[in-house]
């Protein structure tokens, strides 16, 4: 597994990525993208996660199996709440996005929240 040091290292590498990423095209006054902000954020949160939670991973044991699950769990429950909510805004006409971009949205919240809902349950356990 990466040191804790690198995986810091790395999610600051996609922070500078990301804003670099969204900063040139705005200032370009091209074609606005904003869900590959999402996809750089998550990757950047990922990193940041993986950095916290690599002592408590390093374990298998049964309080590591139920954070997993735990977190499984209520990321599933989520990924729900996230389709109603980005249904309703594109039917409602609020948002106006295409296949591709709701789907990279959706797979960087559910993968944003599984890692921040592991880091949530080793903490409280």
């Amino acid at each position: 597994m990466l040191s804790r040091n690198l995986l810091i290292l790395i999610g600051f590498g996609w922070l500078v990525l990301g804003g670099f990423a969204t900063l040139v095209p705005m200032l370009a006054g091209g074609a606005r993208n904003y869900e590959n902000f999402f996809v750089v954020a998550s990757l950047a949160i990922i990193s940041f996660a993986m950095a916290y939670l690599a002592p408590h991973l390093r374990r298998k044991d049964e309080r590591i199996r139920y954070i997993r699950q735990k977190g499984a769990f209520y990321t599933s429950v989520l990924a729900f709440v996230y389709c109603g909510v980005l249904w309703l805004l594109t039917h409602l006409g609020y948002v106006e996005i295409n296949a591709k971009q709701s789907i990279l949205i959706l797979l960087s919240l559910i993968s944003s929240t599984l890692f921040v809902s592991w880091i949530i349950l080793a903490r409280k356990h």
